[in-house]
C-alpha cells in the first residue's frame, strides 16, 4: 500500500481518517431509524374540511347584537362576539379572533349582506369646527346623525386628513374668512364624515378635501367622492385641493422614499397623472409599490400652506361669504335688531337703578326666608332624592322651591324697590 501524501490540511486529513472509522456505524444507525418510521400508508384520508372564520362569527352575529345593548361601538360588538365564537364546537382551538379583521373586514361584509346593524356607531375620530359660534362637534356616528347645519352660518366644509393642521387654520381665522366650516381628522375619512358631506351636499354646500400628495392622499380624496364597500351607494362632488406631486414640485418641496407590501386599487393607479404615477407608483422586482412621497407639513412656514390652500380654494371657484337671501334676509335682520334693543334696554336700566346694589337690597331682605344656616340638611336630603347631583345643584334645587313660596312676596318687593329708585330719578 503506497503511503499517504501528508502535504494537505493536517486537520482535514485527521477528520477523513475518523469518518473512515465511524462511517459502518453511522449507516447502521440510519437503517435503524428507517426501520422504526412507521410503513407509510398507501391509501388516502381526504381531510376534514374546518369551518371558515367568518361563517362561525357570522352565524353568533344576531346574538351578540342582542347581548352588546342598544347602542354600542365595534370594539363593544367585538367582546361580544368572542366569547360567543370562542365557544363555538367548530372553533379551532388556540386561534385568536383579531380585532381588525373583525372591525374592518367581518362587519363590513356582514351589513352587505344582512344591511346596517341597528345600533352601532363608530368612535370619533376628529372634529367638525363650525365658524363664527365657537361651536366644535365630535366626528363620530351618533354625534354626526344629531348635528343640524345652523342656519346661514357657512355654506363651506374643507376635509383636512391631519387634525394637527386646525390649530394653524383657527390662527390664520380660515373658516371665518370663507365662511366655511373645517373637518379634521386623522387620516382616511370615517363613514361619519362621509355622511355628513352626503347630507351637506343635500343642502347645497361647496366641499373640498386638503391632503398629502401620496398614494393614501389621492385615495382619501377619491373616498370622499366615491362608493366603498362600507357604503355602497354614497356618491358626492368633493373638490380635491389636496397637495399633488406637480404642486409639490414647483414647490420645490423636499421628498421622502417610501415602500408599501401591499398594491393600491386599480381604479385609484389609473386615475394618477403621469407624473404622480412616476413618483408614487414604482413596482420594484421584489414586490409591492415603492417611490417618492411629499407631505404637505413640508409646505413651510404654515403661512405658505395657508396661501396654498387659499390659492386652490380661488383656483377651484369658492363661493364668496355667505349673505341670506332678500326674502329672509329682512326677518332675520329684524330679529336681530329686536335682540340687541333688548340687550340695550336691559343696559340702560341697570345703569339707570344701579343694577348690583339694587340685587344685594332685596337679596338682604329676603335673607332669613331661605334658611341658610340649616343648608347642610337640606343639601342631605336633596341627595336622598338624587345621588347624581352636586351639592351646588342640590343647594340651588333647594333654593328655587323656597322661591317659588315667596314668589308673590318677592315681586311685590321689587316692584317697590323699583318704584323708589325711578321716583328718586326723578
Amino acid at each position: 500500500m503506497a503511503k499517504k501524501d501528508f502535504t494537505g490540511d493536517p486537520g482535514g486529513l485527521i477528520g477523513d481518517a475518523m469518518f473512515s472509522v465511524i462511517k459502518p456505524l453511522y449507516k447502521e444507525g440510519e437503517k435503524a431509524k428507517r426501520a422504526r418510521r412507521a410503513p407509510s400508508r398507501t391509501y388516502y384520508y381526504a381531510p376534514e374540511p374546518k369551518v371558515s372564520q367568518k361563517k362561525i362569527v357570522f352565524s353568533v352575529m344576531r346574538r351578540a347584537i342582542q347581548n352588546a345593548g342598544a347602542h354600542f361601538s365595534a370594539r363593544d360588538l367585538y367582546y361580544a362576539t368572542r366569547p360567543l365564537v370562542y365557544a363555538h364546537g367548530e372553533w379551532e382551538d388556540g386561534k385568536q379572533l383579531d380585532y381588525s379583521y373583525f372591525s374592518q373586514t367581518l362587519l363590513t361584509e356582514y351589513q352587505e349582506h344582512f344591511g346596517s346593524i341597528a345600533g352601532l356607531w363608530r368612535d370619533p375620530r376628529g372634529n367638525l369646527h363650525e365658524p363664527h359660534t365657537g361651536v366644535s362637534v365630535a366626528l363620530g356616528t351618533r354625534e354626526i346623525a344629531a348635528y343640524e347645519f345652523p342656519e346661514y352660518t357657512f355654506d363651506k366644509i374643507l376635509y383636512v386628513e391631519k387634525e394637527g393642521e386646525w390649530p394653524k387654520l383657527q390662527a390664520a381665522r380660515l373658516a371665518e374668512r370663507y365662511d366655511m366650516a373645517i373637518a379634521s381628522a386623522k387620516g382616511y375619512p370615517v363613514e361619519a364624515v362621509r355622511e355628513l358631506f352626503s347630507r351637506a351636499e343635500g343642502g347645497e354646500y361647496q366641499l373640498f378635501c386638503f391632503h398629502d400628495a401620496d398614494l393614501d392622499g389621492y385615495n382619501i380624496a377619491r373616498v370622499m367622492r366615491e362608493a366603498t364597500r362600507r357604503m355602497p351607494g354614497y356618491s358626492v362632488e368633493v373638490v380635491d385641493i389636496g397637495l399633488t406631486v406637480e404642486d409639490a414640485l414647483d414647490m420645490n418641496i423636499d421628498s421622502e422614499p417610501f415602500h408599501r407590501k401591499k398594491d393600491v386599487s386599480w381604479i385609484l393607479a389609473r386615475s394618477l397623472s403621469e407624473t404622480a404615477r412616476e413618483y408614487l407608483y414604482r413596482r420594484p422586482a421584489y414586490g409591492g409599490v415603492s417611490g417618492e412621497r411629499f407631505e404637505l407639513n413640508a409646505i413651510l412656514p404654515d403661512t405658505a400652506r395657508i396661501e396654498y390652500i387659499e390659492r386652490k380654494l380661488e383656483e377651484n371657484g369658492v363661493r364668496g361669504k355667505v349673505i341670506p337671501p332678500d326674502d329672509k334676509l329682512g326677518a332675520l335682520a329684524d330679529e336681530k335688531y329686536r335682540a340687541l334693543s333688548a340687550g340695550w334696554v336691559a343696559k340702560a336700566i341697570e345703569d339707570l337703578i344701579s343694577s348690583e346694589e339694587f340685587k344685594k337690597e332685596i337679596a338682604d331682605e329676603f335673607l332669613e326666608k331661605f334658611g341658610l344656616d340649616e343648608a347642610r340638611g337640606h343639601i342631605e336630603k336633596r341627595f336622598d332624592k338624587d345621588r347624581s347631583l352636586s351639592w351646588r345643584k342640590a343647594l340651588e334645587a333647594v333654593l328655587e322651591e323656597v322661591r317659588e313660596e315667596h314668589v308673590d312676596t318677592f315681586k311685590i318687593a321689587v316692584e317697590k324697590k323699583l318704584r323708589e329708585r325711578l321716583l328718586g330719578a326723578d
